[in-house]
C-alpha cells in the first residue's frame, strides 16, 4: 500500500539503543500505537530476490527505507479501519470476490498436484528429444564500435559527422589497423575508454540499422559506417558463436518446470470437468442468448 498525506514516523536507530526496554520486546520501529516486530522486517527481507538482499546487506539504509514504508502502510490501514472502510459495498464486493479467486485457486491446485518426481529423467529425455529442434539457441556476436554522435535532425552534424566516419573507417579497416587504439582516439561511446564491446549476444540486441551489417561481417572484419538516428558507428566483428541446439543438461530445469505446469494444468481441467461429468447440467439457451445480447452491443 502506498501512503497518503503526512505520516511522522519514528524511526531511528538511536532512539531504540537507548530504549532497552522497546528492543527486548523485538520492535524494530513505531510511529505512535504502531509498531513493526522484528518476525516482520525478518519475513520482508526474506521475501525479497536475492540481488534485493546483497544490497540492503551492503546499505542498511535501505532496510530502515523499507520499514519506514511499512509504518506508512499500517497508518494508512489504521485511518481506513477507522472510517469502516472495508464495509462500503463496492469495497465489500471486491473482497468477497478476491476471497473467492484465493480459495478457488489454492484448492484446484491442492487436488490437481503434480507428482513430486515427475517428470522422470526418462520422460524429461523423451520430451527434450521431442521438441530440441524448437529450442534453438540463436547465433551470438561480439562487436566492438567507434561511434561518432551526429543526430539526424541536426543536417550539420550528420554532414560532419558522415566525412569524419569516412575517415575514421579507412584507417580501421587498414591492414595492420589498431581497432582498440582507434576507438579511444575517436568513439564517443562511453565503453570505448575501456576498450568494451557488446559481449556475447544475439543480432536482435543490435541496433536494426546495424543487424544486417554485422550478419554479412566476418571476424575481425570492420564494416563501412553505418547511420542510425544517433549517429555513425563503425563496426568490428570480435567473435560469434553460430546457431546451436542446447544440451539436455543446459534445458533440464526450464523443461522440467514447463512440463509440471503443463501436467498441472491439464490436471485441473479434468478435475473440474470431472465435476460436471457427475452431475447433470443444463444451459437455457434462449435466456442465455438474451443476456449476451443484452450485455453485448
Amino acid at each position: 500500500m502506498a501512503a497518503a498525506g503526512a505520516v511522522c514516523l519514528a524511526v531511528t536507530a538511536q532512539a531504540f539503543a537507548a530504549d532497552a526496554k522497546t528492543a527486548d520486546t523485538g520492535v524494530i520501529a513505531k510511529a505512535g500505537t504502531l509498531e513493526v516486530q522484528r518476525g516482520e522486517v525478518e519475513n520482508m527481507l526474506k521475501g525479497l530476490p536475492p540481488q534485493a538482499r546483497a544490497e540492503i546487506k551492503a546499505n542498511h539504509g535501505i532496510a530502515e527505507r523499507l520499514v519506514r514504508s511499512q509504518l506508512a502502510d499500517k497508518a494508512l490501514m489504521q485511518q481506513a479501519t477507522a472510517q469502516n472502510w472495508a464495509q462500503r459495498p463496492e469495497i465489500k464486493a471486491q473482497i468477497e470476490a478476491a476471497t473467492k479467486e484465493i480459495v478457488f485457486r489454492s484448492y484446484l491446485a491442492s487436488v490437481s498436484a503434480v507428482p513430486a518426481d515427475y517428470p522422470s529423467d526418462k520422460e524429461l529425455q523423451t520430451v527434450y528429444d521431442q521438441t530440441k529442434g524448437q529450442m534453438i539457441k540463436p547465433a551470438l556476436y561480439r562487436v566492438a564500435q567507434i561511434f561518432i554522435p551526429a543526430p539526424a535532425n541536426d543536417a550539420k552534424a550528420v554532414a560532419d559527422g558522415r566525412k569524419d566516419a569516412a575517415d575514421v573507417a579507412r584507417q580501421a579497416q587498414g591492414a595492420k589497423a589498431d581497432f582498440t587504439a582507434l576507438m579511444k582516439k575517436y568513439s564517443q561511446d562511453p565503453s570505448a575508454q575501456k576498450g568494451g564491446d557488446t559481449g556475447l549476444i544475439p543480432l536482435g540486441q543490435l541496433l536494426p540499422e546495424m543487424r544486417p551489417v554485422v550478419a554479412k561481417l566476418k571476424k575481425g572484419e570492420v564494416s563501412a559506417p553505418v547511420q542510425s538516428a544517433q549517429g555513425f558507428h563503425i563496426l568490428k566483428l570480435v567473435e560469434t558463436t553460430p546457431q546451436s541446439t542446447p544440451t539436455l543438461a543446459e534445458v533440464r530445469d526450464s523443461l522440467r518446470n514447463a512440463m509440471r505446469q503443463k501436467r498441472q494444468q491439464e490436471a485441473a481441467a479434468a478435475y473440474l470437468q470431472g465435476l460436471l461429468n457427475n452431475q447433470t447440467v443444463t444451459v437455457d439457451g434462449p435466456a442465455l442468448n438474451a443476456v449476451v445480447d443484452a450485455a453485448i452491443k
